[in-house]
């Protein structure tokens, strides 16, 4: 049997996937540059032979390099591939038990957009909404695999509030008092 990475466009493809876990089909195609037809065969092929999954959420198809990422991780991954989830992810990192109103302050959308949003995290198993009195708290459920996540992938985003949390990150690991908040920043354009 032929070595499925022998021709150079499957490869292109897989190490696009390989380096950004959880990108979709439209970011691989941007990439990689290859008419919409021929990434779709190449990509399905790839699949058919282990070497990649992919994950049909929505409208989007993420791809993950095979038995490299964990599903936990692919569940985080494809909220942190999402410019207003990965936002949202990023300010609850530095301000957990954030109400929605805390949260909705810092980002020019609405307040339905920032409830679908984080309906879906809570769904997704990233983040807890916790009931206090009349109030909701948002919280990260595993913020040190999120951190790790975002440390590891940091330059696939393409966005500066990414690089600038994982600065604070790093300089703070080792205070045993939590960071201060940094001021908030513009946003760089989405990946989708």
């Amino acid at each position: 049997m032929p070595n499925p990475l022998e021709l150079e466009s499957r490869k292109r493809i897989y190490e696009c996937v390989r380096n950004s876990p959880g990108v979709h089909f439209r970011e691989v195609q941007r990439r990689t540059n290859m008419p919409i037809g021929v990434l779709e065969y190449h990509l399905n092929y790839l699949v058919d032979r282990n070497l990649l999954t992919v994950d049909k959420q929505e409208s989007f198809s993420r791809y993950y390099p095979s038995g490299q990422v964990s599903a936990d991780k692919q569940r985080i991954l494809s909220a942190l591939r999402q410019e207003i989830p990965r936002g949202v992810m990023l300010f609850l990192m530095s301000h957990p038990g954030a109400t929605h109103g805390e949260v909705l302050a810092n980002f020019s959308i609405s307040g339905g957009t920032l409830s679908y949003h984080v309906k879906k995290l809570v769904t997704k198993g990233v983040v807890k909404l916790d009931r206090v009195g009349r109030e909701s708290r948002l919280t990260i459920i595993d913020p040190d695999k999120v951190a790790d996540l975002l440390i590891v992938y940091r330059r696939t985003f393409l966005d500066k509030l990414v690089d600038d949390f994982v600065a604070m990150y790093v300089e703070n690991k080792g205070r045993t008092t939590p960071p201060t908040p940094a001021p908030e920043q513009g946003k760089a354009p989405d990946e989708e």
